[in-house]
């Protein structure tokens, strides 16, 4: 590679591939920071590149800030999702190519004129040739970086953009699922599976009851909704059980573990009463969905119970829920750390172990206090 205050560009064309491979390879030793401003189709392909996707992550534990600005559509929530847990995400709009810079490189990437652009879903032709450029002049990466600056302060945050069309998106589902449930008598099951579809970050669902656990788990609605979402999505499930009931705990665990397949689904268990006598869903921090079930119809019933759904999407309603469910699972968190605590202060109890406190004599200090010894002896007896 060249390097210096001169003009000495290195001009290159080659797969999409083989530019990703080198993107890795020029940028690996980031020290200070790493900053990307790039279009939909190439942010898709990079996030793609599990070896991408592990470079940003070792810049992540080396502490070197990586900040992305790209442009945030529907398409691309779900690969930016994925990049947010490691890096700071703004939306800009009209990006094209790839552009990329740290302290000491700068590099664009593109596809040539004459060749258009690929969709999302052609990632199999990854054989299409692309154009390359990179260069180590110092003056110009100092250019780059104030204009990357300059774009970085005028974005948006990209979180900021992905709430507000995902609340577009989720208020369409909800408009139009509504108006064939009473035009047609749909199962009102059909909303929640459409917005669950929709999920792309977070599944939240807070089960104030045994009862309502089994009931949920008898009616297939959690099974339907572990087959709606993708692997990225993550499901924190939330159950009141009482104290001592770690069989019970056992079973559920089971039985989730079933459904699960694919999906990581974590499960805490909380003893608190909460005044309840719904199943909240909150989907994304967008939307939340309570789940009735009417225990006396079903008690008669041979047949399964479908709940009585209503859905919420005002931010206040949503975000109250959301700050409900974490108190709790913070709560549920704390109870398991102290039965932990309880069960080893249980076992080391029949043992008799004794507290017991150590000094370390350090040589130096042993010196100054012999020398400091010698000379009072000889202050007593006169000797100077």
């Amino acid at each position: 590679m060249s390097s210096g205050y001169g003009n000495k560009p290195i001009y290159l064309v080659q797969t999409i591939d083989e530019t990703i491979a080198l993107i890795i390879k020029i940028f690996a030793n980031s020290r200070l920071y790493l900053e990307i401003m790039v279009d939909n189709d190439w942010l898709c392909h990079l996030v793609d590149n599990s070896s991408f996707m592990s470079l940003i992550k070792k810049l992540k534990v080396n502490n070197v800030p990586v900040r992305i600005a790209t442009k945030v559509i529907q398409s691309n929530i779900s690969y930016l999702k994925k990049l947010m847990k490691y890096v700071e995400v703004k939306n800009s709009d009209k990006l094209e190519g790839c552009s990329i810079t740290n302290e000491q490189t700068f590099c664009f990437s593109h596809y040539p004129e004459n060749e258009p652009t690929k969709s999302i879903n052609e990632f199999e032709l990854l054989d299409k040739l692309v154009d390359f450029y990179y260069i180590e002049n110092k003056n110009f990466i100092k250019q780059q970086s104030l204009l990357f600056e300059n774009l970085w302060k005028n974005s948006i945050s990209a979180r900021e953009k992905i709430i507000e069309i995902e609340k577009s998106v989720k208020e369409i589902i909800l408009e139009n699922e509504a108006k064939s449930y009473v035009d047609s008598n749909v199962n009102p099951s059909k909303i929640l599976f459409r917005i669950v579809e929709s999920c792309v970050d977070q599944l939240l669902i807070l089960i104030p009851t045994t009862e309502l656990f089994w009931s949920l788990y008898d009616s297939k609605l959690l099974y339907f909704i572990s087959t709606m979402l993708v692997k990225e999505v993550t499901v924190k499930i939330l159950i009141h059980v009482e104290e001592d009931q770690n069989a019970l705990k056992d079973e559920i665990r089971y039985k989730l573990k079933e459904l699960a397949q694919d999906l990581i689904i974590n499960t805490n268990f909380f003893s608190k009463r909460v005044p309840h006598s719904h199943i909240s869903i909150i989907v994304d921090n967008v939307v939340l969905a309570e789940a009735k079930y009417d225990s006396k119809n079903q008690i008669l019933s041979k047949e399964e119970i479908s709940p009585v759904i209503s859905f919420f999407i005002q931010d206040a309603r949503v975000s109250s829920s959301a700050s409900m469910f974490d108190i709790l699972w913070i709560q549920s968190d704390i109870e398991r750390q102290n039965k932990i605590k309880q069960t080893y202060f249980d076992i080391f109890k029949g043992f008799n172990l004794k507290s017991e406190n150590y000094n370390r004599d350090w040589n130096f200090e042993r010196k100054k206090n012999t020398t400091n010894s010698a000379n009072q002896i000889n202050q007593d007896k006169g000797i100077s």
